[in-house]
């Protein structure tokens, strides 16, 4: 025998020497590595570990039976009847833990989040472990991707298999019972029920590797009750969600230079439900979205291809979120020509409701640009087109927006409470056309709220795109960009909601009264003084001419108007303007002078006419005793009416 075949037969010996004391010691090995466990969940979490027993049952299968996890303090969090694990020989053999499949049989978790009593506080360091970054942790989009991809691929490569599992969940306000009965994945196909116990609703997930590490499939369908929600969602986010079924195509491609991931999903009978988005349920009968996501070092995109599709109209998008040179978001959006029966056919139900039913003949068009240099908000890029041909309405919906040609009521609203109904037309006393307010005040509102609104077609661009980056440089929503257009139709014909679905109506029914001439420049105009908000439980120009100066509004001065122009969009808080002795304070000049220049440079004012103007303002109506009591009045004051 040769020198070098007695060190290999050496080197075999001690390694299966070495293997035989792993395999005696193995389940000394097992305890002392389970009690490390123990002891890192216990001191890091303040959580008990416990098992009745744990050990190999074959060369390398662990079984662990009874296991719990008992929060210090407070009730069982988990139980588990039977848990076993195949660890892989091969990767062993290089120090390296990693499990081929997992058995779970007869799990319970049992979640109290009360206030008087929680056991899941220990998941916040959980939480904080997982989010925790480290020296090695990626930094750019890329990275990042890839590390959850890997992440994905590591569990996608273990199997499973999962029966009867409960989960009991209870907090102050609602409780929930999940029912598992068995969930499988065998490394290429996934399959499991999830029944909703409460609300007696099954739901199915199928899955399959199409490709491993590359392209996979899923789809999950409603087996039941199609109109419970699925749980948990309503309790942080206060979002409700249903459907019958969602399936989706996901492919990854992990370049060199970026990460693509492809997703190809379609929705059937989808519902959702949030107060941000509207008051009732949002439902897309049919929908789909093929969009391409692309991540690079300091980029995220969605690229050009991508595309919604709602019923018969298509809509392509780009979205992109750029962190160098600087921080930069951009939104494109493109709906090509489409018959205006299907675009209005496609619309979400739920979110358009006064349009629900309405015809049209023609074709619609729509494009949305925008992009915001955080930066330098004041650069923002807007643009927003829709555009039409031969677009007439044939039949109107469940609201005819030409019903305001006309007399007609209006019902008065103070947030969500009603407070009275008001005739807009000459059988009420109050009512005023425009040809019989004084010249002043249509031209000081326009002024102060509307300036282009008898050039334009119910948008001011300019005035979005200053209201968009002052709100973002604030964070808060400081400045609206509503033209007079925009507020007469949330008036008359919208809730008072502040919601998604309600802006959205808003700008679609104003384009077509706008677009299609439905309703005069004039006719709006002179509604829109009739109707809004001037004092408190005053509405229209009739009510606050006599309700601050006991006067018609056909006798309105220059400062009167100025001054009732100023309280549009404060109405219930005008007492503010003045000070103790019932003058309107100084800083109200500033406001003065803004307007009558504007309305010189209009040529809606001779330049003389403003010489000499002060803000002052003599009340004279009720709103005299809002700004000074009676016991603070003279007894000359008190007889001012």
């Amino acid at each position: 025998m040769t020198q070098g075949r007695r060190i290999l037969l050496s080197a075999l010996v001690i390694f299966i020497g070495f293997l035989s004391c792993c395999f005696i010691f193995r389940g000394y090995l097992l305890e002392a590595a389970f009690k490390k466990v123990q002891t890192h969940i216990h001191d890091r979490y303040k959580t008990t570990l416990t098992v009745s027993s744990i050990l190999f049952s074959d060369l390398n299968t662990i079984v662990v039976k009874d296991l719990t996890l008992l929060p210090e303090g407070t009730d069982t969090f988990l139980r588990v009847s039977e848990v076993e694990v195949k660890i892989s020989l091969p990767d062993l053999l290089r120090a390296k833990i990693v499990l081929d499949q997992i058995r779970i049989n007869e799990a319970v978790f049992t979640i109290y989040n009360e206030d008087e009593r929680s056991n899941i506080s220990f998941l916040r360091s959980v939480r904080r472990d997982t989010n925790a970054v480290s020296v090695s942790a990626p930094s750019g989009f890329r990275e990042k991707v890839s590390s959850w991809e890997a992440k994905l691929f590591r569990v996608l490569n273990t199997a499973f298999e999962a029966k009867v599992i409960q989960i009991h969940y209870q907090d102050s306000t609602a409780s929930e019972f999940i029912y598992i009965p068995s969930f499988t994945y065998d490394l290429h196909t996934l399959s499991g029920l999830v029944i909703n116990q409460k609300n007696a609703d099954t739901i199915s997930i199928d899955g399959v590797v199409l490709k491993k590490k590359e392209s996979y499939q899923f789809t999950i369908r409603n087996l039941g009750n199609d109109t419970s929600c699925l749980p948990f969602l309503d309790r942080d986010h206060g979002l409700q969600c249903r459907f019958r079924s969602v399936t989706a195509d996901i492919k990854f491609d992990n370049g060199s230079d970026a990460c693509k991931i492809t997703t190809d999903a379609s929705l059937e009978n989808f519902h959702i439900n949030h107060w941000r988005l509207a008051k009732e349920d949002v439902i897309l009968p049919q929908a789909k979205f093929k969009g391409v996501f692309v991540f690079s070092d300091d980029a995220i995109e969605m690229d050009s291809s991508s595309v919604v599709t709602l019923g018969s109209a298509k809509c392509q998008l780009f979205a992109r979120y750029d962190l160098k040179p600087d921080t930069t978001f951009t939104l494109a959006l493109h709906m090509p020509e489409i018959a205006a029966d299907s675009f209005f056919q496609a619309l979400p139900v739920g979110m358009f409701n006064t349009l629900k039913g309405i015809s049209c003949s023609g074709t619609l068009a729509y494009d949305l640009t925008f992009a915001i240099h955080t930066n330098n908000p004041d650069s923002l890029l807007f643009y927003s087109a829709m555009k039409q041909k031969n677009l007439h309405v044939q039949h109107f919906g469940v609201d005819n927006y030409t019903r305001i040609n006309s007399s007609f009521t209006y019902d008065a609203y103070d947030k969500d409470r009603f407070v009275r109904r008001l005739a807009i037309g000459s059988e009420n006393a109050y009512f005023t056309p425009l040809d019989q307010m004084s010249k002043y005040l249509p031209q000081a509102v326009l002024q102060a709220e509307d300036p282009g609104f008898m050039q334009h077609r119910g948008f001011y661009l300019d005035a979005f795109r200053e209201s968009i980056a002052k709100n973002f440089k604030e964070r808060r929503f400081a400045r609206g960009g509503s033209t007079i257009s925009m507020q007469l139709v949330k008036n008359v014909f919208l809730s008072r909601d502040k919601t998604v679905s309600r802006k959205a109506e808003e700008a679609l029914i104003v384009y077509l009264i706008e677009n299609l001439g439905l309703v005069s420049k004039e006719r709006m105009l002179e509604v829109y003084l009739n109707v809004i908000e001037w004092g408190p439980n005053v509405y229209g120009i009739g009510e606050a001419s006599r309700f601050y100066f006991n006067k018609k509004p056909s006798e309105l001065t220059l400062q009167e108007s100025l001054f009732l122009s100023s309280i549009i969009p404060r109405p219930k808080s005008f007492q503010y303007q003045f000070d103790k002795e019932g003058q309107l304070r100084t800083s109200m000049g500033d406001y003065f002078k803004i307007l009558t220049t504007r309305m010189v440079w209009r040529g809606v004012l001779e330049p003389a006419d403003t010489i000499g103007l002060q803000p002052k303002v003599t009340l004279k109506g009720q709103a005299l005793h809002v700004v000074m009591p009676k016991d603070t009045m003279t007894d000359e004051t008190d007889n001012t009416e």
